[in-house]
């Protein structure tokens, strides 16, 4: 700053405060008691500032390095949980956070970053794409067939004990629910009798295990829970969506992880969608 211009300011600065600053002696200026005051307190607040640039940067970049993913307990479990590994291997700094539900959270208040959703994408603070499908259909244990029998259409299902039903599911299209014949049974059948009720939907898969009745689960994760499905006929789609929030662009970590589980839904399409040859695949994989 040239001499003219420093001068300026500084009398631009003592007519603001109505107080001067300086002295002004032969041998150049001295600071006067407002002066000496300004500068303490100037010096304060750049101390303050730099404390906090300091902590809010290991902040940030702690925050930078974790990515708080959402999905259902069984995708979780079957899926994403297989890949984690490979999601370390992006990089050694990498921290995730998975939380385990099917409800449809509130981004605002759990600071997810990515969110693997099915049925409907809900939130519109979410940005992302449809990567797939996956199938659901009707499930039991061997000891609940082997004393109950299977039933042999959709009509039979008031017949059986059930296990759950479609309110538990928290982003299933109950306005689609009417077009799939077998969400239409299920529900219809469900409403009839006394169904066993569970929450959270993780339950349903150890229910049925115990040969409690008939569950409504989604087929790849069934069948590697070791269930036996009935009517393999039947089957209901629902999307399998990849979210995220329109920010999570600025942080370099998620954008590399939502790449990462871009390509790996890609890739298992068959497998959600319950065809056998890809059951068969992923088996040898594992």
């Amino acid at each position: 700053m040239s001499q003219p211009t420093l001068s300026r300011r500084l009398k631009e600065l003592e007519r603001n405060i109505g107080a001067p600053l300086f002295f002004r002696i032969s041998s150049g200026v001295k600071l006067t008691q407002e002066g000496k005051d300004l500068l303490r307190s100037a010096e304060e607040m750049v101390r303050s500032f730099e404390d906090f640039h300091r902590d809010l940067s290991l902040r940030v970049g702690h925050r930078s390095t974790a990515v708080k993913i959402s999905a259902t307990e069984g995708l979780t479990k079957h899926w994403l949980l297989p890949r984690v590994k490979k999601l370390r291997a992006l990089s050694s700094q990498i921290r995730l956070e998975i939380n385990s539900t099917v409800e449809q959270q509130n981004l605002a208040t759990s600071d997810l970053d990515l969110v693997i959703r099915i049925g409907q994408p809900g939130d519109s603070e979410l940005v992302g794409r449809r990567v797939g499908a996956i199938a659901f259909g009707l499930f039991a244990s061997d000891s609940y067939l082997a004393e109950h029998g299977s039933p042999k259409a959709l009509n039979e299902l008031t017949d059986h004990e059930l296990i759950g039903s479609m309110a538990e599911y928290g982003g299933l299209p109950s306005g689609r629910a009417s077009q799939v014949p077998l969400l239409t049974a299920f529900n219809s059948a469900a409403h009839d009798r006394s169904t066993l009720k569970l929450t959270p939907v993780v339950n349903h898969f150890a229910a049925a295990a115990e040969g409690l009745g008939l569950v409504f689960l989604p087929v790849p994760f069934a069948l590697a829970e070791g269930l036996v499905r009935v009517l393999p006929g039947e089957t209901a789609l629902l999307d399998l969506w990849l979210l995220r929030r329109r920010e999570s662009d600025l942080r370099k970590m998620t954008k590399q992880v939502w790449r990462f589980l871009e390509a790996e839904l890609t890739n298992t399409k068959s497998w959600f969608a319950g065809q056998k040859a890809a059951q068969k695949r992923l088996q040898r994989v594992a």
